[in-house]
């Protein structure tokens, strides 16, 4: 309303003391007029059609520049979304985690161009320590109903950015993407407390390989992720620059580790790869020697051997279906469990591999809505030798409903929420979770989504 006054303002200044100074200085001739209503009423409905019209231009005009029209995120450890006016200018800055509230700190983007504002954050990251040498990888993604100009900006930010660390002696590594609007994304995005922009690239990631959950990826930095992206081979997202991978420790710091524990002095090495496992990033290895197999996994960051397998090949004089033939591994497996179960997504997931009756199984537990699945699998040639579907609830509304009655009747937005864990018990949910002043407990029953109790505690 401020501006649309300063707007009429503007257009007929308050200046009554200069107007009658200047009438008083006019020529004093009297000019006789004859009054015509008819023609004086018509003058009147002009000018009060212009004020329509200027009103209305100006009310356009302010609620354009309000309307969001794209929204810009920027990913690396930190996480930041920009919603932009037709202008390219910010109308809203949104924080996904701590890191993010660092880095934009005390400035106040709104109002500011998008390029601006993107360099403000660029370089309180690079002040921060969040980008550097060893973590060079960034996420822009841009989300909107326009795919030109959301294209436009991709390119424009990603090389601005490219520049700008360039000048600061990095070699970026820039993973950009445009996006449509996408309501069920942007849920799962609101569920974990991620930027959309990175839950698209968890999605692209878990769709490709069956091991990974948006559990164990959601924390992972953007680094971390740009190097599942190669590991898993997918192509289809812009990558520019190449992802530094010396925060870790090298390949043959990780060979000399399982040689030394192994005492193989020249294995004959099948995989050395960085993956990640249940939210961490680890090296897998796998090799051969004297017929025995050895798998490892190991901590990327610090060579801790996290699990070992050793298994002697079956010979042919044993078996000749067993010749040459390797046990699949626990990703295949998990596969095969989950296509049989005909699921896509699971929880609580489990596996052991272990030997009955001179055979090697893999035993896998999961569950998947409210079901429980067991299965065990020839771990050398993937047959299901037996599985078990077991009901465990009769729960109707989901864990995502769940959480938002809890949300909403303790009056807290997503957003504002960190720290959630839901479990479902035999016919209620337990959900908790945490703000900057209280930690909150609710139970709430999975069949009619009545608040069973709920704690309201505040943070130590």
């Amino acid at each position: 309303m401020n501006k649309l006054y300063k707007a009429f303002e503007t257009i007929a200044p308050n200046d009554l003391e200069k107007i009658q100074k200047e009438i008083e200085t006019r020529d004093t001739s009297i000019i006789t007029s004859i009054e015509m209503p008819k023609k004086r009423n018509y003058y009147k409905l002009s000018f009060a059609a212009l004020v329509c019209v200027i009103c209305l231009t100006i009310a356009l005009v302010f609620q354009k520049d309000n309307v969001v029209f794209a929204t810009v995120g920027i990913d690396v450890n930190p996480s930041v979304e920009l919603n932009l006016d037709g202008q390219e200018k910010i109308v809203e800055v949104i924080t996904h985690n701590e890191a993010g509230k660092k880095i934009v700190g005390n400035m106040e983007l709104e109002g500011s161009h998008i390029d601006v504002a993107m360099n403000a954050l660029i370089g309180s990251m690079l002040k921060e320590g969040y980008i550097n040498e060893l973590k060079n990888s960034l996420l822009i993604s841009v989300t909107g109903d326009n795919k030109e100009e959301n294209e436009k900006i991709r390119k424009r930010i990603s090389q601005d950015i490219d520049d700008l660390l360039k000048g600061n002696h990095i070699n970026g590594a820039i993973i950009s993407q445009t996006l449509n609007k996408n309501t069920d994304l942007e849920t799962i995005a609101n569920q974990y407390h991620i930027s959309v922009g990175k839950a698209e690239i968890i999605q692209q990631l878990i769709q490709r390989n069956t091991n990974y959950t948006f559990e164990s990826l959601k924390d992972l930095t953007v680094n971390d992720l740009n190097i599942l992206l190669t590991r898993n081979n997918i192509n289809d997202i812009q990558v520019d620059g190449e992802v530094n991978t010396k925060s870790y420790i090298s390949k043959e710091k990780v060979k000399q580790i399982v040689q030394e524990d192994s005492h193989i002095s020249h294995p004959s090495y099948q995989k050395i790869e960085l993956d990640c496992d249940d939210g961490k990033m680890v090296y897998e290895v796998e090799f051969i020697n004297n017929s025995i197999e050895y798998e490892y996994e190991l901590d990327a960051k610090s060579g801790k051997i996290l699990n070992k397998e050793i298994e002697k090949k079956t010979s042919k004089s044993n078996d000749n279906t067993d010749s040459k033939q390797q046990s699949i591994s626990q990703a295949k497996a998990k596969t095969i469990a989950m296509n049989h179960a005909k699921v896509k997504e699971v929880s609580h997931y489990k596996i052991k591999k272990d030997k009955d009756d001179g055979v090697w199984e893999y035993e896998i537990e999961f569950e998947n809505g409210n079901k429980k699945y067991e299965y065990t699998i020839n771990a050398h040639d993937g047959k299901i030798l037996d599985y078990e579907v077991e009901k465990i609830n009769s729960a109707k509304i989901t864990s995502n409903q769940a959480k938002q009655i809890a949300l909403k009747h303790a009056k807290i937005s997503n957003k504002n929420v960190k720290n959630v864990d839901i479990e479902l018990e035999d016919s209620y949910y337990e959900i908790s979770f945490e703000t900057s002043l209280y930690e909150y407990e609710y139970k709430i029953n999975a069949v009619s989504g009545k608040i069973i109790s709920y704690e309201k505690e505040k943070n130590d």
